[in-house]
């Protein structure tokens, strides 16, 4: 079974380059996909250069999404959620999703 979680975040601060290098390292070495977005820009946690111009954009109170599709094994699952439990971050909504093989899962 496929396991989407999404969490609505608003930042109270521009994330440090540590923080987004953090984030970076945590998707890098996830079996699933972190994807971030805002305002009809997309980026892959993994790519670093998207990461950081994502971030770069993105303004100390702009709400974004933060998307983890697939399953995580339970450090890497640890390491996402204190990463979401840092100061400058504020976790508005988070939903989780499950989807069978045979359905496909549509975020609007």
């Amino acid at each position: 079974m496929d396991i989407i979680e999404s969490y609505k975040i608003q930042l109270q601060d521009k994330l440090h380059t540590e923080e987004i290098l953090d984030l970076h390292q945590i998707a890098s070495h996830s079996n699933s996909n972190i994807y971030l977005y805002r305002k009809h820009m997309i980026a892959d946690a993994e790519n670093l250069p998207k990461l950081l111009s994502f971030f770069l954009t993105t303004e100390a109170d702009e709400t974004f999404t933060l998307i983890n599709d697939g399953e995580m094994d339970k450090k890497n699952q640890k390491n996402l959620i204190n990463f979401l439990k840092q100061k400058p971050i504020n976790i508005l909504l988070k939903d989780n999703y499950d989807a069978s093989k045979n359905e496909s899962i549509v975020i609007v």
